[in-house]
C-alpha cells in the first residue's frame, strides 16, 4: 500500500464495527495471524497459512515477536545466536510469499510471543493463529501456551 491508501483489512475490526455488533462472515478464513521468526517451523507455518489463505481468499498478518530481553541479553551474554532483525525477516517474507497471490502485512512487536499473537488476533478479529511447532517440548513453547489459553483457533504446524 502506498500514498495514504488505507485498506480496511489492516485496521483492527473492533474499530470498524458498531459497539456490540458482530461480523457475519463467509465460510473459511478471512484473516490469519502467523507467528514468524525465520526458523524452520515458522517457515512451515507460513507456507501452510499461505496455502490456506490462497484457497480461502484470505489475508495474512505475519507477526515477529521479539522478546523484551532478547537483544540485550544475547549481546551481553556473548551468545553467537542473534535473533533475526525485522528488516531481514521482511526480505525473507518477500521471498517466501513471492507469487503466492496472498495479501499480507508484516508486523514486528516486542513482548511475550503467545500473548502478543493472541492480542493481535483479537484486535484484528482474525479467524485463526498459525504457528510452527517448537523443536522442544510443546508445553514450554509458544504453540503450547497458545493451545492452552487462546480464545480462537490455533493451528500448530509441524
Amino acid at each position: 500500500m502506498s500514498g495514504g491508501d488505507v485498506d480496511p483489512r489492516w485496521e483492527p475490526l473492533a474499530g470498524r464495527l458498531p459497539d456490540g455488533a458482530f461480523e457475519i462472515g463467509k465460510d473459511g478464513a478471512g484473516l490469519l495471524v502467523v507467528g514468524f521468526d525465520g526458523s524452520g517451523p515458522s517457515r512451515n507455518a507460513l507456507a501452510y497459512a499461505a496455502g490456506l489463505a490462497r484457497r480461502d481468499n484470505a489475508s495474512l498478518l505475519v507477526v515477529f515477536v521479539e522478546s523484551l530481553n532478547s537483544a540485550s541479553l544475547w549481546f551481553f551474554a556473548g551468545s553467537p545466536i542473534i535473533p533475526d532483525s525485522a528488516a531481514d525477516l521482511t526480505e525473507d517474507l518477500k521471498e517466501e510469499l513471492r507469487g503466492s497471490g496472498v495479501p499480507w502485512r508484516f508486523v514486528s512487536v516486542r513482548g511475550d510471543a503467545a500473548r502478543e499473537l493472541e492480542t493481535l488476533a483479537s484486535s484484528y478479529m482474525a479467524d485463526a493463529i498459525v504457528v510452527g511447532r517448537s523443536r522442544h517440548s510443546l508445553f514450554g513453547s509458544v504453540a503450547g501456551a497458545l493451545a492452552k489459553r487462546a480464545r480462537r483457533t490455533v493451528l500448530i504446524v509441524p
